[in-house]
């Protein structure tokens, strides 16, 4: 059984921690937690703060945004998720022969799908541009039956950094390994709680 699309977050911890084969005392380990933080994690007693949480994901190799769950299963939540693209990415809704597109404010041109790499990490709009390609290739997969629906979410659990998870379960099932546009491991900062974040802005005189 599948992840449901409105998991919480201590659900998406324990179907990922299950999916890579660890008990709770295990991944407590790797984490430098107790298990009983975990146990608590996944009943929903507490919540790990943002860097015990980056430190999970990357334990169980998925994406950090797979596994906190934001809320965007309602309307608003959708509406508040799509006003952060705009302002981060630049990613805009516009209408075009009557139907909505969105478009980034600052489109980059990708050289055959391989650009520079060093130039789109100044750039988080070029950066997500670059991703997204993984993304058309993996839905057009998924769409025309190469992809299960299982790869299929697998996929997007561990796009881009844990791909080669992906890889091998294909692998594995048979599959000749194929390589998505857009998954070039990018160079980035050690991950930083928003908080710090915002001091950073602040020193900085943003």
């Amino acid at each position: 059984m599948g992840l449901p699309i409105d998991a919480t977050q201590g659900e998406r911890i324990r179907f990922y921690r299950q999916q890579a084969g660890l008990t709770q005392k295990e991944l407590a380990g790797l984490c430098g937690v107790s298990e009983s933080a975990i146990r608590n994690y996944e009943l929903e007693n507490r919540v790990p703060d943002f860097m015990t949480l980056h430190e999970i994901a990357g334990k169980l190799r998925v994406n950090y945004a797979a596994i906190s769950g934001e809320k965007i299963s309602d309307m608003e939540g959708a509406l508040q998720a799509l006003y952060k693209l705009e302002e981060i990415y630049g990613l805009y809704p516009t209408e075009v022969d009557g139907h909505i597109h969105f478009v980034f404010r600052d489109s980059v041109a990708m050289d055959d799908f391989k650009p520079d790499i060093d130039a789109i990490t100044r750039n988080p709009g070029a950066l997500l541009q670059y991703r997204i390609l993984g993304f058309m290739k993996a839905c057009a997969q998924h769409d025309a039956g190469e992809l299960t629906d299982e790869e299929y979410a697998l996929w997007k659990s561990k796009f881009p950094a844990f791909l080669s998870d992906f890889y091998e379960f294909r692998k594995q099932a048979g599959q000749t390994e194929e390589n998505f546009d857009g998954d070039a491991p990018v160079s980035s900062e050690k991950p930083q709680s928003p908080k710090r974040r915002r001091e950073r802005k602040i020193n900085s005189g943003r």
